[in-house]
């Protein structure tokens, strides 16, 4: 089975051959791999940063022509397919049993938006699908397809938006939103998206690296996870057995290379999470740069305690993490300890903490963690286009609420080509490889996964 997985990751790599621009990495994200710290945001700055992204190809160039002289509605309307081909290869071993979860999927999504009607109203919709090609019934589980290696297809967003002036939004119906502890959780066939109402905005002018405050919040009543059809309320989506939805706000404040921010999401008789986040960096010319952020969550139960058969609980996990970047390599460090007294919970996103793995999410009572990375991009070989990076993580834990004593060990290894060229902007390959061992009262459970996976997003028009 090694030399299968082996064999697999080496043909992806012959493949791909030879990441474009890097604007963040996370394990449990489909994130690029940074070329500098500063494109390595972190889970506040994806929630109120502007990203820049790559503008991609456009099959039907001259549809915008012939738009230029309708209707804002229709002249600024945006339309778009993106194909996704994903293959998931897991297998758990334990001295009493055993798991293996493999499917290959296709599919992707299809999105259209509208321009502004009035210059004040507009809307769109997203829809997404993902269908069978290799799916053993007998190794179902790996989240690409529905329970039975079965497709869906699903109407994830539906949204209508209401501009005020060009810097604040107001966002009615099914939406994706990405900030710590609501977000895409993108690494599957289709995300996370979410049904509520927000408001965002921003006031100052970040790009000039003065002062500025960017902020969101509104409620949200519903979640539809990545492979499910159904929106489901969040507080079951928590695990609560009553219908809940959850009041969200927060904030970003930034100025030159400083970031601090803070979110709140409040969940009635279920669970309240608070989340705040810094960040600093130093630049000295295009060959060093020098990231330290740090992160704290606090969470509690609310209410009838839903979450807990009626009884209160509370947690908290601190965090710190460092980057230096020299030339195109970034060397990163962090460390994330949780209160012994609860497990963290993420029941609406991936796991926003440094530590978080491809495979473990190192979040157990009283654990602590370390990570170590190397990630490069190999622009001065020639190949700017291409990425690579290397994780070792480490967490431990001997509190009484994650039962008996544990140790876990994991290696991250991941490849990517993100090309160029006319024809082929917006694609991507990656190849991702993780192994994670975990020892407890005596007994090792391992853990390896093999995912390969082609991203294509073009524009109509």
């Amino acid at each position: 089975m090694q030399n299968r997985k082996a064999a697999a990751i080496m043909a992806m790599i012959a493949a791909v051959g030879v990441t474009t621009q890097a604007l963040a990495q996370n394990a449990n994200r489909n994130d690029p791999v940074p070329a500098k710290p500063f494109q390595s945001l972190t889970a506040i700055e994806r929630g109120f940063a502007v990203i820049p992204t790559a503008e991609p190809l456009t099959l039907f160039p001259q549809i915008r022509e012939e738009l230029k002289d309708a209707p804002a509605f229709l002249r600024d309307s945006k339309a778009g397919i993106n194909v996704r081909s994903y293959y998931r290869d897991n297998i758990s071993n334990a001295p009493t049993s055993a798991v293996w979860n493999e499917a290959w999927a296709a599919g992707g999504s299809v999105a259209f938006e509208t321009g502004r009607l009035f210059d004040l109203i507009s809307g769109g919709f997203v829809l997404y699908t993902s269908f069978p090609v290799y799916a053993p019934l007998d190794r179902d589980g790996t989240g690409l397809l529905k329970p039975g290696q079965q497709q869906y297809g699903v109407l994830g967003q539906l949204y209508g938006k209401v501009h005020i002036a060009d810097t604040h939004e107001i966002i009615a119906g099914r939406y994706t939103y990405d900030t710590p502890f609501i977000n895409p959780h993108d690494n599957r066939m289709s995300p996370n998206t979410f049904y509520g109402y927000t408001i965002h905005g921003t006031f100052g002018d970040e790009a000039s690296g003065g002062p500025a405050l960017r902020y969101g919040g509104g409620y949200i009543a519903a979640m539809k996870e990545r492979n499910s059809t159904e929106f489901i309320s969040m507080s079951r989506t928590a695990g609560a057995s009553e219908d809940r939805g959850v009041g969200v706000l927060g904030g970003m404040f930034s100025w030159g290379p400083m970031r601090l921010g803070a979110i709140e999401y409040y969940n009635q008789d279920t669970i309240n999470i608070f989340y705040t986040e810094g960040k600093v960096g130093m630049n000295r010319g295009s060959d060093f740069e020098a990231t330290l952020a740090a992160q704290f969550a606090a969470q509690n139960s609310t209410g009838a305690n839903l979450l807990n058969s009626g009884n209160y609980w509370a947690t908290n996990q601190f965090g710190v993490q460092g980057q230096i970047g020299l030339h195109d390599a970034i060397l990163s460090a962090a460390y994330t300890v949780v209160n012994p007294g609860f497990n963290m919970q993420t029941p609406w996103s991936s796991n926003p903490f440094y530590t978080d793995a491809q495979i473990q999410s190192f979040n157990r009572a009283g654990e602590g963690a370390i990570m170590v990375g190397l990630s490069y991009v190999f622009a001065p070989l020639g190949l700017p286009e291409v990425g690579a990076s290397i994780q070792y993580f480490r967490g431990w834990t001997q509190a009484p609420a994650a039962g008996l004593p544990v140790l876990e060990d994991e290696w991250n290894f991941n490849l990517e080509w993100r090309p160029n060229w006319d024809v082929l902007k917006g694609f991507w390959l990656r190849a991702r490889y993780g192994q994670a061992k975990i020892d407890q009262n005596g007994i090792r459970t391992t853990n390896d996964e093999v995912r390969l996976i082609l991203n294509y997003g073009i524009k109509l028009y």
